[in-house]
């Protein structure tokens, strides 16, 4: 019984020290990542636009389907990674620019934008994912510093340079 009391003193006080830790990250982050393909950027452009066929090359997402309109913008219902969120399209600008919304709510434990950037790199392509984005949760946010605030982004262009039969190292871009 001693020992039990000892356990849980212990995760009570672990758990304190880093919600304080927490307390003390900031609630928004900016980070950004990016690869070179050699396809062309029309190519990258059509697999990063057409958000209903990520699942059939991103293996993190189970399922990606068009939602209803919010805003007069396209909104696109997804499970990624056990949790299913709603991401609205605020900017289309092909083939350069893509910029989407987690919608949210005041319930919401997190969000942001992440804004894709395409650029012509001689017959390849540059692209830059940045996220833009807001963890309200202190253990939330020690979490993502322990996972790395990249990893969700990292993941996408690695699926995306294995879409176009390329193994990528995403480079992280400083702010």
């Amino acid at each position: 019984m001693r020992l039990l009391k000892r356990v849980v003193l212990l995760l009570v006080v672990v758990f304190v020290c880093v919600y304080v830790v927490g307390l003390r990250m900031p609630r928004e982050h900016s980070v950004s990542s990016r690869i070179q393909l050699t396809a062309p950027r029309d190519s990258v452009w059509a697999a990063l636009r057409d958000f209903g066929n990520y699942p059939k090359w991103d293996t993190d997402f189970k399922s990606s389907v068009k939602g209803e309109r919010r805003n007069s913008h396209e909104v696109w219902v997804q499970d990624v990674g056990g949790m299913t969120m709603s991401v609205e399209l605020t900017d289309v600008r092909a083939p350069s620019v893509l910029v989407s919304e987690i919608v949210t709510d005041e319930k919401s434990q997190w969000g942001g934008i992440w804004t894709y950037e395409l650029a012509a790199a001689g017959a390849g392509t540059e692209v830059t994912v940045t996220e833009d984005g807001w963890v309200k949760s202190p253990l939330f946010r020690v979490m993502m510093k322990l996972r790395g605030a990249h990893a969700t982004m990292d993941g996408v262009l690695k699926h995306l340079g294995a879409r176009f039969g390329e193994q990528v190292t995403p480079e992280h871009v400083k702010s």
